[in-house]
């Protein structure tokens, strides 16, 4: 029997546009894979984790679209977390929304709410805002640029975050 969802209040395409929804759910569902069944994300201490990287649901098998609509759920949420926190976010280009919501729902809110990165975004510091997203490299202590690291994903993931945020 599938599990009883609220309605959303807002959509992801309400939050932040459209097109941003659009290009956000593109990016992140690039960088974060989809896997239909749970399993221990080991750059994440082993949390357990399903579709496209969330760690909030029940864990159980998926359908992909069950996972499309989760992602697009989960995205949503993000983006009115963030928008809640950074003053002025409306007023962002749509590739520096799809850049700070990518970057948060992998390295989470809390992390974001402290960060140089929030307070050049609140400050308009652009595009020295952008260039934040590559001290976000890091994984468990290790540097993701080394390749030794295994981790090198996350530096993709990094420069696409920059690259939107910069409108490339």
């Amino acid at each position: 029997m599938p599990e009883i969802r609220q309605p959303r209040k807002r959509t992801l395409a309400a939050v932040i546009g459209a097109a941003a929804a659009s290009a956000l759910i593109g990016l992140t569902a690039s960088q974060e894979g989809v896997r239909l069944t749970p399993y221990n994300d080991a750059l994440a201490h082993d949390v357990q984790t399903v579709c496209f990287g969330d760690t909030t649901v029940k864990m159980r098998p998926y359908t992909l679209n069950e996972c499309k609509a989760m992602l697009s759920d989960r995205l949503a949420d993000y983006a009115e977390a963030v928008r809640s926190i950074t003053p002025g976010f409306d007023a962002l280009t749509d590739g520096q929304k799809v850049a700070v919501v990518d970057g948060v729902y992998n390295f989470g809110l809390e992390n974001y709410r402290g960060s140089t990165l929030r307070r050049m975004y609140i400050a308009k510091q652009f595009p020295a805002a952008c260039q934040q997203f590559y001290r976000w490299r890091f994984v468990a202590g290790k540097d993701c640029a080394v390749a030794a690291n295994g981790c090198g994903g996350i530096v993709t993931r990094r420069n696409l975050e920059r690259a939107a945020c910069l409108g490339e």
